[in-house]
């Protein structure tokens, strides 16, 4: 029955397979548990709801990612979009977290319309391309910031190095050491190299295992728990209303942008990866992944957590021989069995999980190599990318590099009088609704 649904034998591919490279890319994402629940904490959310929450959802999404879409594709919330409503909107007083949670369910909402009626691929014409490749390293220029000051590496105010005498701050830097050698390590066994799978995962387990040696990690009573009154405490709380205010209208945009961008980028090159492209360079299923990505954002803020997409870690599932949804449901079904061992999950310190935060924030500077570095086109990305570095708001970047765009573009539309210069409609719009970020 499964080598039918999936057609298995048709892409080259088992049933034994499939669930070993369904494992390995849970192992890849299983630290989303641990950061997602830390960052959610910052933002006065319940931690073990989120986790459970968490777990959930990418549990749910990631099984409909392998039978509505039958993809070998992941979902989980994603990297960015949680620091940014816990740090940007929560911390900074702009909004509750439950104003940030009812963000997510609106841009779902919102990318539910936009895919059923097949409007998404027009909508990437909009924002300019170095923008829109480039946002991915603002994103983690911002990551590895936040990284960077909750590991305690350094002073809150970037004045000098953390405390080292503290335990927490030394396990943060044996944590890096060891995030560092997993997950560039590779081996070669008969003359082809091999990476751990997992690295990140693994370098969170064996710093807290240390941790608990240096009396930083408290082992908890019990590791099995599952708690329905902890995800109630996050799960229904979105607050719509509160969503619709000046302030909050550019983070909206952002949001929707960045899930669209995202999604779209990671499921080309995983289809790429996975050999599903067809002769003409297209994804077939694409729209398929793309209402999955949508749904699960909407329920997903329902319940509590950031918006749900489609993960680049599924890679390793990938490299691993998975082809099919069955890959995806293993995954899915892993993330599941994780919600009732939550204690174990939470009692993973931010020393564990801020070097794998800064790992992931330099790799996500790799988009940079598919900008164009002419000064004209280079300078909007820079601003952004220097913004977000300097001030840590990261829609404040955003809203820059857009709007430097359009500045730029019209001074060479007046010089030249060529009209290809000439922003379009969509940039323009996109320009006015991010400059409210400047009066508000």
């Amino acid at each position: 029955m499964l080598n039918n649904y999936f057609e298995l034998e048709k892409r080259g591919s088992n049933v034994r397979t499939e669930i070993v490279a369904g494992i390995t890319t849970f192992a890849t994402m299983a630290y989303i548990l641990v950061v997602q629940s830390s960052m959610m904490a910052d933002a006065g959310m319940n931690p073990k709801g989120v986790m459970i929450a968490t777990a959930l959802m990418s549990g749910i999404f990631t099984l409909m990612s392998a039978f509505y879409a039958k993809v070998p594709f992941a979902l989980a919330p994603g990297m960015g979009s949680n620091a940014i409503m816990a740090y940007s909107i929560v911390a900074t007083g702009q909004a509750t977290w439950q104003v940030g949670v009812g963000m997510f369910v609106v841009t779902g909402a919102i990318l539910v319309l936009l895919t059923l009626f097949k409007v998404r691929e027009d909508m990437v014409r909009v924002m300019p391309k170095n923008l829109k490749v480039g946002i991915g390293a603002a994103v983690g220029i911002f990551l590895a910031r936040l990284a960077v000051v909750n590991g305690g590496y350094v002073q809150k105010d970037f004045s000098d190095l953390g405390d080292l005498s503290q335990p927490g701050v030394q396990l943060a830097f044996i944590g890096l050491a060891i995030a560092l050698v997993l997950n560039y390590l590779r081996i070669e066994i008969k003359g082809k190299p091999y990476q751990i799978r997992g690295a990140y995962l693994i370098s969170i387990l064996l710093t807290t295992v240390i941790g608990i040696f240096m009396g930083v990690v408290k082992v908890p009573s019990s590791i099995v728990s599952f708690d329905l009154r902890a995800i109630s405490e996050v799960a229904f709380q979105a607050d719509i209303r509160g969503v619709f205010t000046l302030a909050n209208i550019p983070i909206l945009i952002f949001f929707l942008f960045s899930d669209f961008f995202s999604t779209m980028g990671t499921s080309l090159g995983l289809a790429g990866k996975a050999g599903m492209l067809d002769e003409n360079g297209n994804f077939p299923e694409i729209s398929r992944v793309f209402l999955t990505d949508a749904v699960g954002t909407s329920v997903g803020g329902m319940f509590g957590i950031t918006n749900v997409q489609t993960y680049v870690e599924s890679a390793a599932g990938i490299e691993a021989g998975g082809r099919t949804g069955l890959t995806a449901a293993a995954a899915g079904v892993m993330f599941l069995l994780s919600m009732f061992f939550s204690p174990l999950f939470l009692m993973i310190p931010s020393a564990a999980t801020s070097p794998v935060l800064i790992l992931i924030g330099a790799s996500m500077l790799e988009v940079l190599k598919g900008v164009d570095f002419t000064p004209i086109e280079w300078t909007p990305l820079a601003l952004m990318l220097l913004t977000t570095a300097f001030t840590g708001d990261f829609v404040l970047g955003v809203a820059l590099g857009v709007i430097v765009h359009v500045l730029i573009s019209l001074v060479q539309y007046v010089f030249t009088m060529d009209r290809s210069k000439i922003p379009t409609v969509g940039t323009f719009l996109m320009a006015a609704i991010m400059s409210i970020k400047f009066f508000v």
